[in-house]
């Protein structure tokens, strides 16, 4: 299963509009939207070049003559465009739906603010509102199933809905997400979107969770 590592909405000059770290802190924005369109722009003008026998560059991942995907093995940037927006996504991997919350994203963006982003002037509080939506959209794709909750044990479990209830027995405050979903015989992408239910509800916390460092560290010894 993918892990998002963080989100960007960026407009077509490069101005960051919305930003979202799930794993990666301290990020900064305009950096990483610069370099973005530094890539976007030079990755342009080498697809629009001619080879001499009349055929195009074909080891691009491209779309119109659009960079989709910086794939660097372990961490793979996905890009989704929209009229005058694009998102990028930093993911350990490119997955469908990824790509389907992503177009979503840009969809109600431009539906929602249309006129604004024809010639947007730079004020980001306009976009605020859709901090909670991309939250909605794409938490559960950033919750590795490496993950280990741990119960709260002061909250009063009868409040919960009925429907978490066996997430939360299952919790031993050593069993990874992966391995409560093996358990409760329910697919990982389910137990996720419970986990993070109970989260809002504070009845878990989480005790400690794998790093990017980690996850590139491992993920190169399996290959080995």
């Amino acid at each position: 299963m993918a892990t998002l590592y963080s989100l960007y909405v960026v407009y077509r000059d490069g101005r960051t509009l919305l930003q979202k770290d799930f794993q990666i802190e301290n990020m900064e924005p305009d950096l990483v939207t610069g370099f973005l369109s530094a890539v976007s722009m030079f990755l342009s003008d080498l697809v629009g070049r001619i080879s001499d026998d009349g055929q195009q560059l074909k080891s691009l991942e491209r779309e119109d003559g659009r960079l989709r995907i910086i794939d660097r093995e372990d961490v793979k940037i996905l890009l989704e465009y929209g009229k005058n927006i694009y998102v990028a996504a930093f993911s350990t991997h490119d997955l469908p739906v990824i790509r389907r919350r992503m177009c979503t994203l840009i969809t109600l963006l431009e539906m929602r603010h249309e006129k604004l982003l024809e010639n947007w002037l730079g004020d980001l509080s306009h976009f605020r509102d859709f901090v909670p939506i991309i939250d909605t959209l794409f938490r559960p794709l950033a919750i590795s199933e490496r993950y280990v909750p741990v119960r709260v044990h002061t909250f009063p479990q009868s409040s919960l809905p009925q429907t978490l209830q066996p997430l939360l027995e299952a919790i031993d405050d050593n069993r990874s997400l992966e391995e409560l979903a093996i358990v409760l015989q329910q697919p990982l992408f389910q137990v996720i979107v419970n986990f993070q239910a109970l989260q809002d509800h504070h009845a878990i916390m989480l005790e400690r969770r794998i790093t990017v460092e980690q996850l590139v560290s491992s993920t190169t010894q399996t290959r080995e």
